[in-house]
């Protein structure tokens, strides 16, 4: 009798157990975040060696890719927008083929060069393709992506879920600032869903993938120099508030082409990326637990011959330079120093607890 009871118990026992989900959180992940690659082929009418090395993006995009396939343990790549000059078919094509080449899954965000620009009369535009167009060239590699949609969420590891936004608006040209616009913001559809994704998911890790940063970088940000206030999305307070009522960790952008550094607001670290086509040319390797995130910051591989172009080009530059980076040698120094951001290479933070 004693026998049949304790069978019945195990049995019990077992029941209970496999009523739960015993597959346990990730207990850590590798990852790369690329941005800005900004792929023009050379054939391409028009293009050439700037700021951005328009006539060597498909190669310093080909490096990178190639040293990622050498890192070990890595599972998956971000890619922080930018991808194309602006959104042309072939360049989509010519991007594809090279991400095609990496080992691992990886996932794409919109930027402002990833849809059709606007033609006025200051410009003859090329009339390139929908960033719908764009996105659904990704579809099947970028998770949670579907026909139609420009932004998504994905479960990329167990209880870790990347969450992709797009920040994206019209490129119109705006007259008394002379260029385009590139800023963004999240439209309010967009900002429902966000918030439905967030409260799903609220007890996983929660990561974002945005272009358009939700942080200022630079005193210039914040004081609309050289319309530099389009570097952040004009909601920016509103989806904040958002990521610290659902706990977010973290939060990948571009957009800024300087080196990779953070700020931490309300509990989320907001990280920025350096473009793989201008100076200082990096990608970022990343190791991410439920406890806390660290990071190494790599040189894109090229010949000497092409740093020394893209530091030459970068310091000809004045739009990128800021108020506080005149022609000088001291302005050059503190020029340079602010995007390569030399004490930022390497780093390590700890999650905070939710801040409600």
């Amino acid at each position: 009798m004693k026998r049949f009871r304790c069978i019945g118990l195990a049995g019990i026992i077992l029941l209970i157990l496999l009523s739960f989900d015993l597959s346990f959180a990730f207990e850590k992940v590798k990852f790369v975040v690329i941005s800005d690659p900004h792929i023009s082929i050379p054939q391409q009418k028009g293009v050439s060696d700037g700021f951005k090395l328009g006539l060597k993006t498909q190669m310093l995009t080909e490096n990178t890719v190639a040293e990622i396939n050498k890192i070990p343990d890595v599972k998956f790549v971000l890619l922080a927008g930018d991808l194309t000059q602006d959104a042309e078919p072939w360049n989509i094509d010519a991007l594809r083929k090279i991400l095609d080449g990496l080992k691992v899954p990886y996932f794409v965000t919109l930027g402002n060069h990833d849809l059709s620009l606007v033609p006025h009369e200051k410009k003859d535009q090329p009339v390139t393709l929908s960033k719908y167009t764009v996105a659904g060239a990704f579809i099947g590699k970028s998770g949670g992506m579907a026909p139609g949609m420009t932004y998504y969420a994905s479960e990329i590891a167990k209880d870790l879920v990347l969450v992709n936004l797009d920040g994206t608006r019209p490129q119109v040209f705006v007259p008394e600032a002379g260029l385009n616009d590139f800023g963004g913001e999240i439209d309010p559809s967009q900002m429902r869903w966000l918030e439905a994704v967030l409260k799903k998911n609220q007890k996983k890790t929660v990561v974002v993938l945005t272009h358009i940063n939700l942080v200022p970088w630079s005193e210039g940000d914040k004081t609309n120099h050289n319309s530099w206030r389009w570097f952040w999305m004009d909601n920016a307070d509103e989806v904040k508030a958002l990521l610290r009522k659902y706990g977010v960790k973290a939060v990948f952008s571009g957009h800024r082409h300087i080196s990779t550094r953070y700020q931490e607001v309300d509990g989320t670290f907001h990280f920025v990326h350096p473009s793989v086509s201008t100076y200082p040319m990096r990608y970022t390797v990343y190791e991410m637990t439920p406890k806390g995130l660290k990071w190494d910051v790599k040189d894109v591989p090229a010949a000497p011959e092409v740093w020394e172009l893209a530091k030459k080009n970068f310091l000809a530059n004045k739009w990128w330079r800021g108020p506080d980076h005149p022609e000088t040698p001291e302005g050059n120094q503190k020029y340079l120093e602010f995007y390569e951001s030399p004490s930022t290479m390497k780093g390590e933070v700890t999650f905070k607890a939710a801040v409600k």
